[in-house]
């Protein structure tokens, strides 16, 4: 009965030990095959394409895009900063040169105060007090009145003046604070008054004409400037059909069979310049004297002139001191 045990337990082992070989074997062979489903795993998947607007040709900078100047391309991925739409880029100015084919990017277009400037008139900064700027009370935006105020020393005290230089000037900066981050006007720090704050400001930058920036420039270098606060509803301006026009300080030259010089405008004005004689009334005053006729004379006679004799009397005596010395000189 003993034996018959033993003989069964030693079957139960060889048999447990068989079907742990066997199991051995099923896993390494497992471990060995690769399965059919990490083949569909590791084939690429094609990337989406984005359309994004490219340049249709070199733009160069300082070159307003146009529709004609863009086109959209597809690309497997969009740049910061790209555009989506050929309208969007419209009207943008790069800064640098945009090659063909390369993404237009919102980095690369001209940003800031040189925007708000309209065509035709250009960005002049003046210097400022709070005298100068009405109590710094000016803010980005506003319209100002420029006056010209003309001090001449005490012999010349009558030739001093005051008046009227630029009219409806629009304010595009005063201090740090302009129109393109109005923001920057009211910030505060800790409860005191910021750097950038108005009334801080040592600078107004306004928007003038160009044929106007040369009287600016020489009223604030030869005078000195105030700044007229007025209300953006106020369109009155003087009617300067009624005041003769400034000469330059350049002379035009006339094309040939031309008899007189038109009015010059813009950028011909601004180039032709203003003198100080001008800008104070002397050169205008000189141009709006009346001419006068030229006299043709008889011929007459020649007539030896009259020697004085030593002894005639003087009719005005001078006499210059020279240290110890003077002298006596008879006119």
């Amino acid at each position: 009965m003993v034996n018959l045990a033993k003989i069964a337990v030693g079957v139960l082992l060889a048999l447990a030990l068989t079907l742990g070989i066997y199991g051995w074997m099923l896993a390494g062979s497992s471990n060995t095959a690769d399965p059919p489903s990490s083949e569909v795993h590791a084939s690429p998947r094609p990337a989406a394409e984005l359309e994004v607007v490219v340049a249709a040709q070199t733009v160069a900078a300082g070159q307003a895009l146009k529709a004609e100047d863009l086109q959209l391309a597809a690309l497997p991925s969009r740049p910061d900063g790209a555009y989506d739409s050929v309208q969007a880029a419209v009207g943008a100015v790069p800064a640098v040169d945009v090659p063909k084919g390369a993404p237009v990017l919102a980095g690369q277009m001209v940003t800031g105060l040189a925007l708000k400037v309209p065509d035709g008139e250009r960005a002049v900064a003046v210097k400022v007090d709070e005298s100068i700027g009405a109590g710094n009370r000016i803010r980005p935006g506003d319209f100002v009145d420029v006056f010209f105020v003309l001090r001449r020393d005490g012999n010349e005290i009558d030739q001093s003046q005051a008046r009227l230089l630029l009219s409806r000037k629009r304010v595009l900066a005063y201090g740090a604070a302009s129109v393109d981050a109005l923001s920057s006007s009211t910030e505060k720090t800790e409860g005191r008054q910021s750097p950038n704050s108005p009334e801080n400001a040592r600078t107004a930058v306004l928007s003038v004409p160009v044929d106007e920036v040369s009287r600016l420039a020489l009223g604030s270098s030869s005078g000195s400037l105030l700044l007229a606060l007025r209300n953006p509803a106020d369109l009155s301006e003087p009617d300067l059909e009624r005041f003769a026009p400034m000469p330059g300080v350049l002379a035009v030259s006339l094309p040939k069979g031309a008899a007189v010089a038109g009015k010059l405008e813009g950028v011909d004005a601004a180039q032709a310049g203003v003198a100080m004689s001008s800008l104070s009334g002397g050169g205008v005053a000189a141009s709006m004297r009346p001419a006068v006729r030229a006299v043709v004379a008889a011929p007459v006679k020649a007539v030896a002139p009259r020697v004085r004799s030593a002894s005639a009397e003087s009719s005005l005596a001078v006499e210059y001191v020279r240290g110890a010395t003077t002298q006596t000189v008879h006119y």
